[in-house]
């Protein structure tokens, strides 16, 4: 058994109905039901959790108010909602009260961690979930305008302009101002992009590294603002990129430098088989990258 009876898309319903259709507890934002072997999803856009949508993707903050989350329960399950047979149906509140039915999802990804604050305003781990609609013609609501994430984007840049100024070695710049755009909005935006690091999956943001395609250095200001000049790599993948020892062809498909050797590239993971997905404005960056990476390697 599934619902009691189908849902349209969009659909409006209150919360007593949804109870009746899923046949699910009242209350949270996570709702298992183990008569109908379902997970109902709510996210409330008047309540505590950070939800963001990117491109079609939906990034849903799992479970618990206070403290850290943990990989159990609820969240558990929807983890596991690839394999477990359990039907996951995901709602939206836009007005208090009124719960709209978007549709089944699946995961669009693996769960990551990032950083939100909690019901009494402190810092926390929390489980965010990248989601995917099953319908192609359902849509989720979209929670910031792209203007907002330009704002939000300039008045970092302000602050590594900052930076960019002070009468300091330029080696020290660089790695001031690539730690201020690794704990700022640049990062968190190719987060939710993203979700991992682009050539090995590792998907801790803590560990992982907002790397500039066409270096800041050399970037006008509009391109120091643009996601697109952006990939999300773990430490060994960003440092070997930034030096030149790896780039990309148009196709997306890894080229490696001839000074590494087969150990260095078994110990930092690089192997003639690696690519990486480019939309269209990515590779207008990344061919800039490889131009110059053939330039370097030609003269060694």
């Amino acid at each position: 058994m599934t619902m009691t009876r189908p849902l349209a898309i969009n659909e409006v319903i209150n919360n007593q109905q949804l109870c009746e259709v899923f046949l699910c507890a009242p209350q949270g934002g996570m709702r298992k039901s183990n008569r109908t072997n379902t997970l109902t999803l709510i996210s409330d856009k008047t309540k505590l959790y950070d939800d963001k949508v990117v491109g079609d993707i939906y990034h849903y903050t799992g479970m618990g108010q206070s403290g850290d989350q943990k990989m159990s329960g609820q969240n558990l399950t929807l983890a596991e909602s690839d394999n477990n047979g359990v039907e996951v149906h995901f709602f939206e509140v836009i007005k208090p009260r009124e719960y709209t039915y978007r549709g089944q999802v699946e995961l669009a990804g693996e769960p990551y961690q990032g950083q939100q604050k909690d019901q009494d305003g402190r810092e926390r781990l929390v489980w965010i979930f990248p989601l995917r609609l099953k319908d192609s013609k359902a849509k989720f609501t979209k929670l910031t305008s792209a203007m907002n994430d330009k704002q939000e984007l300039q008045e970092e840049f302000k602050e590594i302009v900052e930076v960019d100024n002070l009468p300091i070695p330029q080696t020290e710049k660089e790695r001031l101002i690539k730690g201020r755009i690794g704990q700022g909005k640049f990062k968190e935006f190719l987060i939710e992009r993203e979700c991992k690091c682009a050539l090995c999956g590792v998907t801790n943001p803590r560990v992982l590294i907002a790397s500039h395609i066409k270096p800041w250095s050399v970037s006008t200001n509009e391109e120091r603002l643009d996601v697109n000049n952006g990939l999300l790599l773990c430490p060994n993948h960003d440092a070997l990129f930034d030096k030149y020892l790896i780039s990309f062809d148009l196709q997306g498909k890894i080229v490696i430098s001839q000074t590494l050797d087969e150990t260095a590239r078994m110990f930092l993971n690089v192997h003639n088989g690696l690519r990486v997905k480019l939309n269209d404005m990515q590779l207008g960056y990344m061919k800039e990258h490889y131009q110059k990476f053939n330039l370097i390697n030609d003269k060694i």
